[in-house]
């Protein structure tokens, strides 16, 4: 997931790093058929997040062949930067927008619609016959404002399950015989850990692993369309259940739960220190599932999956996890759409919805498929067949990312403060602030 924050339009006003960045999307609408708006020639421009070393980048590439050898269409594919908001953004005041961006629904690209940069896809799901195949829970995800009669802003592709990692091998070694389902199991696990030389719960206190770790805890108390809001548009502070969250997470951090130094920690120190057999919790989301067998230190053997531990009291009944579709996705530029264009983008978006082209992203990037087919038989990762099955031990949360939108960076500048020594009353002044911008 990229977290990027700030305003598009003032971005793209600044020509000098417009230039800089457009020059990475050289295959985007350069010379010859590219080039030509008024004809879609015989190739279409894509700007991929699954770019190179992605564990997707293989089953997509598979997509691009195939696609192409019925078509006769070529994909002239750009690998998506860290920053791949404001790379699509950059090309397209550039006068180099690609046809279709495979993105997160995420920070920037949230606003994309009404900044003009991509088109809403609510008549194509119908016309390229989709909208009996995707998941209704799929496509509000994608809507705008995450509401049922909000604009579709794309069409989602790739979901997720985010639950809890446990080391079990590591949880036997320090007398722990059961997964933690409590917060008070959950501070004295992490007393045993620490009495062995063990991490507890590792986190990257200074990127997006410690934001939602922050938000899985501050939400305990608070019914999810309270949370909505406050995420939305601020009162943490004002907000008791939510106050009664952020003093829980505070609770927690001072009672050991968190890995040493979790504020200087990021998503790559906490994948290696779960991986390594350093930290024994982590929460992580199945696009890692296959990156853990890839580790090749036989985590996935002995990881057990399961939910965040809840207090007393909590609105919870059970241990939390999240789950939802705006992972990647497919958004369609008004380059895209032209009239033109988008019978190439039609044929392209949906070969990616076929059962077998679906299973093949299953099996190599453990996507949470969008539609309603038996996936099952392809989910040979083991982490990944455990997930499917999680939906009767856990509840879900409320995933952020929709609802803080451009906030995120901001707030994470605050959470990382969190994970040090921030007071409660320190933490909701600054996600106010962070929020109300």
């Amino acid at each position: 997931m990229d977290h990027r924050t700030g305003p598009w339009a003032v971005r793209v006003m600044a020509v000098s790093v417009v230039s800089a960045l457009a020059l990475g999307l050289g295959g985007c609408g350069t010379s010859g058929d590219q080039a030509d708006d008024t004809g879609a020639g015989n190739s279409i421009d894509v700007v991929t997040r699954w770019s190179a070393g992605n564990t997707a980048a293989a089953a997509q590439a598979r997509v691009f062949k195939a696609f192409t050898k019925k078509t006769g269409v070529k994909v002239n594919a750009t690998d998506g930067l860290e920053t791949i908001d404001d790379q699509v953004e950059n090309a397209v005041a550039a006068g180099k927008s690609p046809d279709v961006v495979i993105v997160n629904l995420y920070d920037k690209t949230l606003g994309w619609l009404d900044a003009g940069v991509t088109v809403p896809v609510d008549g194509y799901i119908k016309e390229w016959g989709l909208a009996d195949k995707l998941k209704p829970a799929a496509l509000e995800d994608w809507r705008v404002g995450g509401k049922p009669d909000g604009r579709l802003q794309g069409l989602p592709f790739s979901g997720f399950s985010w639950p809890v990692w446990y080391n079990t091998d590591l949880l036997k070694r320090a007398g722990v015989d059961t997964i933690p389902t409590t917060t008070d199991e959950l501070v004295d696990a992490a007393k045993k850990l620490r009495a062995k030389g063990v991490q507890p719960l590792t986190v990257g206190g200074n990127d997006w692993t410690g934001q939602k770790l922050f938000y899985q805890i501050a939400e305990s108390y608070t019914d999810a369309s309270t949370m909505e809001r406050v995420m939305k548009s601020g009162g943490y502070c004002a907000t008791p259940s939510v106050m009664k969250g952020i003093k829980l997470f505070t609770q927690l951090r001072n009672a050991g739960v968190f890995a040493d130094n979790s504020a200087g920690l990021n998503a790559d120190a906490m994948y290696a220190a779960f991986y390594s057999g350093k930290a024994a919790i982590m929460s992580a989301g199945s696009w890692a599932y296959t990156d853990a067998k890839g580790s090749k230190t036989g985590i996935e053997s002995h990881t057990a999956l399961a939910g965040l531990p809840v207090p007393s009291g909590a609105t919870f009944k059970k241990p939390t996890a999240f789950q939802g579709f705006t992972g990647v996705g497919f958004m369609i530029t008004k380059r895209g759409a032209s009239k033109d264009r988008i019978d190439n983008v039609r044929k392209f978006i949906t070969s990616f919805y076929q059962d077998a082209t679906i299973g093949d992203f299953v099996k190599d990037a453990s996507i949470l498929p969008p539609t309603g087919s038996d996936f099952s038989a392809y989910a040979t990762d083991p982490l990944l067949s455990q997930s499917l099955k999680l939906d009767t031990s856990v509840d879900y949360a409320v995933v952020p990312d929709v609802w803080i939108g451009s906030a995120s960076d901001p707030i994470i500048q605050v959470l990382t403060g969190a994970y040090g020594t921030s007071s409660p009353d320190k933490i909701c002044q600054g996600l106010d602030n962070a929020t109300k911008g």
